[in-house]
């Protein structure tokens, strides 16, 4: 009976030092980028040991690389390199490679500072199904046509092989046919199911019974200008149905002019936000694509920020930092921030480290982070190195952050 118990024990012990290992082995990344001509610490905290491969440009803990170097991931690693260049790092478990990574030594790359708050219309590819409800026909009788059929989430994009972009041509091709085949995306997968309208007693037109939308709107935050591409990131994050939660699948928007009148605090549990007009008369770019990680597109009119070098992941670290908001008209200020922790464990492409407002001013504006503040760029050390990206509903002086690495294609 005790050998059971001690047997029981070894393999709850075993497990976890196989998990570990494993969870270890998932976060190592499969590529580190560097400024080339800058020194960084590599230290993964990580239990495997390493070889980079001969690399005559590269020096590690100020040893140029002309053989193979053994290094262990656990310490501290002084690396370099004088030129732009790749180099391979082969990580090991007991002497065998298990995984390739790959160090990337890149020219630095400039962007503009933003921080303006501006409105962002979005048109929904296609048009966005709601909700599904009844429709009072001409007999008197109650239906559901799109019962079991469509639901909320699909986006119709034809009907009867005719385009669908707006909820006034989704009327106009319900009411062309008594049968209609309606062309959907579902869960990215193109579906076509067929639906018999029913005509309403209310307005004597054929109706599905559904709720849609075809556009959304809202103010955020532009956090980079690429002036040498005339291009754009903003938000830090997607722009997600409301209703839905999932990822908007959008065919184009505008940036707009905007005037932040006022900020409404928050506080534990309830969120504030940055409230303003949005002027529609003027259009200042447009959204190209809606993705995981913000909205990005190109200006077409002048845009104002400051000129500094992107900081990679690695150029992140715990302590002070700075954050441009524009809390008040159309000025955009910095403020103190603190960067608390960064999240190596983290999964999320928009939830990369934990920062805390620690700017009085700031905090005595907002309360702290709040809604419209999505994709306010954070400097650190002269560099921009992320954005906002969530507020910590029950201290909204806490939040996470992106890294710029994530938004920005090198």
């Amino acid at each position: 009976m005790q050998r059971k118990k001690i047997f029981f024990l070894m393999s709850i012990i075993l497990f976890f030092i196989l998990l570990y290992f494993v969870i270890e082995y998932i976060f190592i990344p499969k590529n580190i980028y560097m400024t080339t001509g800058e020194s960084y610490v590599m230290n993964m905290s990580s239990p495997f040991d390493g070889e980079v491969e001969s690399n005559e440009v590269v020096s590690i803990n100020n040893e140029k690389v002309r053989d193979n170097i053994e290094v262990s991931l656990k310490e501290d690693n002084i690396i370099s390199s004088e030129e732009d260049t790749t180099a391979d790092l082969k990580v090991k478990f007991m002497g065998l490679p298990i995984k390739n990574v790959q160090l990337c030594f890149m020219p630095e790359k400039r962007v503009e500072v933003v921080g303006k708050t501006v409105g962002i219309c979005v048109d929904t590819k296609g048009v966005l199904v709601l909700g599904v409800g009844q429709v009072n026909g001409i007999d008197g009788k109650a239906y559901t046509p799109c019962k079991n059929i469509l639901k909320t989430g699909d986006i119709i994009t034809a009907i009867n092989n005719s385009p669908v972009e707006s909820k006034e041509e989704l009327s106009e091709l319900v009411n062309s046919s008594d049968d209609l085949n309606i062309q959907i995306i579902r869960d990215d997968k193109n579906m076509s199911l067929n639906v018999k309208p029913v005509k309403s007693v209310d307005d004597n037109q054929f109706k599905l019974g559904l709720w849609v939308r075809d556009s959304t709107q809202g103010i955020g935050t532009i956090t980079y200008y690429d002036r040498e591409n005339n291009s754009f990131g903003a938000l830090g994050h997607p722009i997600n149905d409301v209703d839905t939660g999932e990822l908007m699948e959008i065919d184009g928007g505008e940036i707009l002019e905007a005037k932040v009148e006022k900020a409404e605090k928050g506080k534990a549990g309830t969120p504030g936000s940055l409230v303003g007009d949005i002027y529609f008369d003027k259009t200042i770019g447009y959204v190209e694509s809606n993705e995981k990680n913000g909205i990005f597109g190109h200006m077409c009119a002048d845009i104002e920020g400051i000129e500094m070098p992107v900081g990679y992941k690695n150029d992140v670290k715990i302590g002070n930092a700075s954050v441009y908001v524009n809390t008040d008209g159309q000025t955009v200020e910095k403020f103190g921030v603190y960067i608390d922790s960064i999240n190596k464990y983290n999964t999320s492409d928009t939830k990369n480290f934990v920062l805390t407002i620690t700017d009085k001013r700031l905090l005595d504006k907002t309360g702290g982070i709040v809604q419209g503040m999505s994709g306010c760029p954070i400097v650190q050390n002269g560099k921009l190195v992320g954005a906002v990206t969530h507020v910590f509903v029950n201290d909204p002086t806490r939040g996470y952050g992106i890294f710029i690495e994530n938004m920005i294609d090198f």
